[in-house]
C-alpha cells in the first residue's frame, strides 16, 4: 500500500502521538502515546529470537509494533493486515447500526502505522484486510503468522483460526487475553468466559466477546489443524495489566 508521506511528530508532547494502540520507540526521543506498551512483555510471546530470512505475517496489526518487531529480528517479508479502522471490527449490528459515519471511521490504523514505518524507515508492507477474509489465495503463504489481541473481538474465533492455519507454512503465534480467575480454577480445562456485560451499557459495545484459559486456546488451534502447540506462561500486559497468555503452534 503507497501513501503521501504523511506528517510526522518532531517532539515527545506532539498530539500526533496521542491516542496510539501500541507505544513504539520512534528514535531521538520520540515514543507514542499507546494505551498498551508491549517492550518489556515482547519476549512472553514466544517470537524466535532471530527471523533471518523468513516471511512473517502480522495479523490485526494496529499501529504496527509486531510488524516493525519482525523486521527488527531480521525477517525478509513482513506484511502487515487489519480492518481499517476501529468501526471496521466484528461487531454485533445492533451496536454497528448505533454508529455514525465519523465513529465508523474513528481511529484509522494505516495513518499511524506509516508515521512509524516512515519514522523507522521500515519497508514492512501493509494491507487492509479482515482475518475472516484470509487465505493462500489473498495473501500466500507465510513461514511464520502472528496473531496477537484479536480473538477476543471476533465473533467466530475457531473460523479465524482456521484462516491462519491455511496461510501457516512454518509456525503460528497466537496471544489472546484470559480470564486470570478461571485461568486458576480452571485445572487446566479448555474454558472460556463469555463478554463482559457488567463493564457495558448496551451489550456487545466493548467488542470484546471472548476471554479464554490457555488450555481452551490451545485446544482451539488443535481443531485449527495445528499438530503440536506449546502454550507460553501467562503474563501480563502493561500499563493496563490485562493477562494474556500466548501459543506456539506448528501444522
Amino acid at each position: 500500500m503507497s501513501a503521501p508521506t504523511p506528517s510526522l511528530p518532531n517532539s515527545p508532547d506532539d498530539p500526533l502521538l496521542d491516542d496510539w494502540y501500541h507505544t513504539i520507540d520512534l528514535g531521538d526521543g520520540i515514543v507514542s502515546h499507546g494505551y498498551f506498551d508491549h517492550r518489556t512483555v515482547v519476549d512472553c510471546y514466544g517470537i524466535p529470537d532471530s527471523l533471518a530470512g523468513m516471511t512473517v505475517l502480522d495479523i490485526g496489526a494496529g499501529d504496527g509494533f509486531f510488524a516493525l518487531e519482525f523486521e527488527r529480528r531480521g525477517a525478509k517479508r513482513v506484511l502487515a493486515i487489519d480492518v481499517a479502522s476501529l468501526g471496521e471490527c466484528d461487531m454485533l449490528p445492533d451496536v454497528r447500526s448505533r454508529l455514525n459515519a465519523s465513529d465508523r471511521d474513528a481511529q484509522p490504523w494505516w495513518p499511524r502505522f506509516q508515521i512509524a514505518r516512515t519514522m523507522l524507515g521500515s519497508r514492512v508492507e501493509h494491507e487492509t484486510l479482515s482475518v475472516y477474509d484470509l487465505s493462500p489465495d489473498a495473501v500466500g503463504m507465510f513461514d511464520v503468522v502472528f496473531c496477537a489481541d484479536v480473538l477476543l473481538h471476533l465473533k467466530n474465533p475457531l473460523q479465524a483460526l482456521l484462516n491462519i492455519r491455511s496461510v501457516c507454512a512454518g509456525l503460528a503465534i497466537v496471544e489472546t487475553p484470559v480470564d486470570p480467575d478461571l485461568e486458576r480454577r480452571s485445572d487446566g480445562l479448555p474454558f472460556l468466559r463469555f463478554g463482559v456485560l457488567s463493564a457495558e451499557k448496551d451489550a456487545g459495545e466493548n467488542n470484546t466477546y471472548w476471554l479464554f484459559t490457555a488450555a481452551a486456546l490451545c485446544d482451539m488451534l488443535a481443531y485449527a489443524g495445528f499438530s503440536r502447540v506449546e502454550p507460553q506462561p501467562v503474563f501480563e500486559l502493561p500499563p493496563r495489566g490485562l493477562t494474556a497468555v500466548s501459543a506456539v503452534a506448528h501444522p
